[in-house]
């Protein structure tokens, strides 16, 4: 057993850890003890051991719901924690005072706050409590316990994430609604541009003579074309304006069949009453005056 533990110990460390518990924010001297346990025990690479110490971090604190740096900064944090020991391994021969110094103030640092808080944590924390526990977590000893989980308050929160969620989703409907009246608005001025006896059919009801003129979209997307349209990785956006350029193409094709059918009746029409040319008797030539007075002497 003794020779077991004497493995597993590491040099002014001390015993590994499988898991951070608890109920103060994890300290220097706990995110090393787990670090080690990945990166001696499972043979982890340096920053395979530090991304998994920095989500484990991370998940503690957010327990206390206190905000932190990012994930990928908390692990960079963890590999300079370990470079600071690994410097302090390499002159643990030495028996100057210096290294002395360096090595006890190393040990008195591991019980303090491995402090991965947002640079303004204290400006976005709005509950007082908060506030006071991550002040005395960065005091000497990390003064404070997590509580547990406060009812009051985590109904509060609750409410305050689904309402921005509900206006975030009420912003992207508001946004979708706009962004597709404006590609009918596009869609109907390029069908009337190129055919006057057409209308879009993205359509819109017919113009009322009113002071305030209302128009009526009609809703094209169907369920089965957006499930197609998500299929196939094709975006809203992107979508609204291939069914307007096939709208408007659609709108050109259908006046050219048309001119097509009344250009084909017309030559059946003839085809089956042709002109008949008949000639006609035109009364003779009015000569002039005296001619005429002539003709009508010899005719007495």
């Amino acid at each position: 057993m003794e020779s077991t533990r004497s493995k597993t110990e590491v040099w002014l460390i001390g015993q590994h850890i499988t898991e951070i518990t608890g109920a103060q924010l994890p300290s220097r001297g706990d995110v090393l003890r787990l670090f080690f346990h990945g990166h001696n025990e499972h043979k982890k690479t340096v920053n395979d051991s530090a991304s998994e110490v920095a989500a484990s971090v991370i998940s503690f604190w957010n327990k206390a719901r206190i905000p932190t740096i990012t994930e990928k900064s908390i692990g960079r944090k963890v590999v300079d924690l370990f470079l600071m020991w690994k410097g302090l391994k390499k002159n643990c021969t030495r028996t100057t005072d210096t290294q002395r110094k360096k090595e006890e103030t190393f040990c008195d640092e591991l019980e303090d706050l491995f402090d991965v808080a947002h640079p303004k944590a204290m400006q976005l924390l709005t509950i007082k409590e908060d506030r006071a526990f991550l002040a005395a977590q960065r005091e000497k000893g990390r003064r404070g316990v997590m509580a547990g989980v406060d009812k009051k308050i985590a109904c509060s929160i609750k409410r305050r994430e689904e309402s921005k969620s509900k206006q975030s989703l009420q912003q992207n409907q508001a946004s979708s609604a706009l962004e597709y009246d404006e590609l009918c608005s596009s869609s109907e001025t390029e069908s009337q541009s190129s055919s006057s006896s057409s209308t879009s059919s993205l359509a819109i009801s017919p113009v009322v003579s009113s002071s305030n003129r209302k128009r009526a979209t009609l809703k094209v997307i169907t369920p089965e074309l957006s499930s197609t349209l998500d299929r196939t990785g094709i975006s809203h956006r992107s979508a609204l304006r291939i069914v307007s350029a096939t709208a408007a193409s659609l709108d050109q094709a259908r006046a050219m069949n048309w001119r097509e059918e009344q250009a084909t009746s017309s030559c059946r029409w003839m085809q089956k009453w042709p002109l008949w040319w008949v000639p006609v008797l035109l009364p003779p030539e009015k000569k002039e005056g005296g001619e005429q007075g002539k003709d009508l002497d010899d005719g007495g």
